[in-house]
């Protein structure tokens, strides 16, 4: 029986150029979407990269910004003035560890809740240091806590820890840390306060310290984005006497 044009079907070359073109589409769609899935993975990894990076240089610059403020008069006119006072801010490159005398916003009409030391003073004549954590004892008189922090890189897990108190265990900060760098804006002298030069990686006289840049290299254990290095740069609120 002869078809009539209305009843033929596809032939075998129609169905196969079908198959091929849908086979097409298909691995086109898959691919899109892989792309897109591997595009997310990367984004997701390098804002974890980020918010890490942020979290620590933000903790770290806050405490630098305070490092060598003590109260509203000279070195010279704090009595029982510790040793660690004359270089509060070091930085270790063999050990990979950044000391700091740091301070933090206080009333200074209460005893600070922590502190290594107390600094008391009335701001105009007088001031003296006491260990730990005390309260005014004379009319006048103002409380500044003082704090000892140390932030070091532990090469052998890539972690980036913190310890209060120059005493005790590091705890841990952050983690993926590659590299910690510390260097310092340098015055031209004692009486300047503002940088000259380039920054440096050693400060022979803390005195002279102004700004502190601080870069950090982070990694991502997963592999799905390069190193990446962040960097921050702090200034001393107030110049060191």
């Amino acid at each position: 029986m002869k078809l009539t044009r209305s009843q033929k079907g596809f032939g075998l070359i129609e169905i196969m150029i079908a198959l091929v073109l849908g086979i097409i589409l298909t691995l086109g769609i898959v691919q899109i979407f892989a792309s897109s899935k591997q595009t997310s993975l990367v984004q997701n990894a390098a804002a974890r990269l980020q918010e890490d990076a942020r979290y620590a240089l933000t903790r770290m610059t806050q405490e630098l910004r305070m490092a060598g403020m003590f109260g509203c008069l000279s070195l010279n006119a704090v009595a029982d003035l510790p040793p660690d006072f004359h270089t509060p801010i070091e930085w270790d490159d063999g050990s990979n560890t950044l000391r700091l005398i740091t301070s933090e916003a206080a009333t200074g009409l209460d005893a600070p809740q922590q502190a290594d030391w107390t600094l008391l003073t009335d701001c105009r004549s007088a001031a003296r240091v006491a260990t730990g954590a005390v309260g005014p004892t004379a009319a006048g008189e103002v409380a500044l806590p003082i704090y000892l922090v140390e932030y070091r890189l532990d090469t052998d897990d890539n972690v980036l820890q913190v310890r209060r108190g120059g005493g005790g265990t590091f705890t841990s900060l952050i983690g993926n840390v590659e590299d910690l760098e510390v260097q310092f804006g340098l015055a031209p002298n004692a009486d300047t306060p503002y940088v000259s030069g380039n920054y440096e990686s050693a400060a022979p006289d803390p005195g002279l310290i102004r700004s502190v840049r601080i870069a950090i290299e982070l990694s991502d254990p997963d592999q799905r984005t390069a190193p990446q290095e962040y960097t921050v740069v702090a200034a001393l609120r107030n110049r060191l006497l």
